[in-house]
């Protein structure tokens, strides 16, 4: 037997079908072959297919959403004398009733979901990775570079950018430590300054000692320490020419919305689902 996919796109849900149901039949003396035809919009395309299949012995599964493609080829079997199993035309047109809404009939659009998956993995991963300055190679990669002083939300903003598709890389502007040179070497439009008060991140740092079983006074939390620190940082970001965005009264989420609309007002490729 000859099993013949037929679809506008990859032709990946027929033969996940295929594999399934052929999974029933393993150990037993069946032979068979399976022809995939991905990309297929044309009826002409549909024409040199069902031309060249054999009369007997073959099998059409499609996965074709544009209907009136679907119905030809549906047409076409039925000359042909060929059993034809179509997975999705009945399902939308079941679920578009349902629903009362028309289905779009656009090709592909699983594998834009499953490749938007895979790219939301990439980048949490890389963010992870790159977390706070661990390894400077990232910055060169990365899609959004956060810099600022400690507890200025960089981990978890960056975090939430990284569920946004976007590569980020976080990086701790320490008093004293020396900056890393590569940082002015990268595009200045994806560098964005982190910064608040004095008073909200002495109590941030307060609250974090805290949590921590950490009473006793720390330069941490002095603020004549955290001052220096933050004159220190604004130096650091002024020289890079990067924007600064005050983070005291945002929300994570508002803070990622301001970034991503510099972004794409600065020219730069965003994706946000």
């Amino acid at each position: 037997m000859i099993i013949y996919i037929i679809s506008d796109s990859l032709g990946n849900t027929a033969k996940e079908v295929i594999r399934a149901a052929l999974a029933q039949f393993e150990g037993q003396a069946v032979t068979y072959s399976v022809l995939r035809y991905p990309f297929i919009n044309s009826p002409s395309e549909l024409d040199g297919i069902y031309q060249q299949m054999p009369d007997s012995q073959c099998l059409v599964i499609q996965t074709l959403v544009n209907p009136e493609l679907a119905a030809y080829s549906r047409q076409l079997a039925e000359e042909k004398g060929v059993q034809l199993f179509d997975i999705l035309t009945d399902m939308i047109a079941s679920l578009a009733a349902h629903f009362e809404l028309a289905p779009k009939s656009q090709p592909g659009l699983l594998r834009k979901v499953d490749q938007a998956y895979f790219n939301r993995i990439h980048a949490i991963e890389f963010t992870i990775k790159y977390d706070d300055g661990k390894d400077v190679r990232g910055l060169f990669e990365a899609d959004v570079v956060l810099i600022g002083v400690s507890r200025t939300s960089k981990t978890p903003l960056s975090m939430y950018l990284a569920n946004q598709q976007l590569k980020v890389m976080n990086l701790p502007l320490i008093l004293g430590s020396p900056i890393p040179q590569e940082l002015f070497q990268l595009d200045r439009r994806k560098i964005f300054g982190l910064t608040t008060s004095l008073d909200h991140l002495n109590r941030i740092r307060e609250e974090r000692l805290k949590s921590l079983g950490m009473y006793q006074d720390n330069t941490y939390t002095n603020q004549e320490q955290i001052l220096e620190e933050l004159n220190y940082a604004h130096s650091i970001m002024n020289r890079l020419g990067c924007p600064i965005i005050d983070i005291e009264n945002k929300a994570i989420e508002e803070t990622a919305e301001l970034i991503m609309e510099r972004m794409k007002q600065s020219g730069l490729t965003v994706v946000n689902l």
